[in-house]
């Protein structure tokens, strides 16, 4: 399980997350999990799933900034890398300090995004 001083650092990226994402910020995730995982830790701006962003950013405002927030094993590091090189040949800002300050959770065995809503149960 994540050690108390993990724990903070979760607490605090998740309540800057809170913070920044509002209305014209969009997070970018893999699937309902996730979004309901980051619904629960009170995440209240538009989130759209990477295999609809194409269809969902014809339909929204230009977001100012894309939190970038895919999963942290091996798989998701790749996408965050390909996903975010395309936003931004699209003119996107991209965001993805909050992925890389999550992701240091894989030593603990957390994995995506959707399991974050574990250590919000404690």
């Amino acid at each position: 399980m994540v050690d108390e001083i993990h724990y903070e650092e979760f607490r605090k990226t998740l309540e800057n997350l809170v913070a920044e994402a509002v209305e014209d910020v969009v997070v970018l995730v893999e699937g309902v999990r996730d979004e309901k995982a980051l619904r629960l830790a009170g995440v209240r701006a538009k989130i759209v799933y990477v295999s609809r962003f194409r269809e969902e950013v014809e339909r929204m405002p230009r977001p100012r900034k894309i939190i970038l927030l895919l999963d942290f094993d091996s798989e998701g590091m790749k996408n965050v890398k390909r996903v975010s090189r395309l936003l931004r040949q699209m003119g996107y800002e991209v965001d993805e300090s909050y992925h890389r300050r999550l992701r240091v959770l894989k030593r603990f065995g957390i994995t995506t995004v959707e399991a974050l809503a574990k250590l919000l149960e404690v």
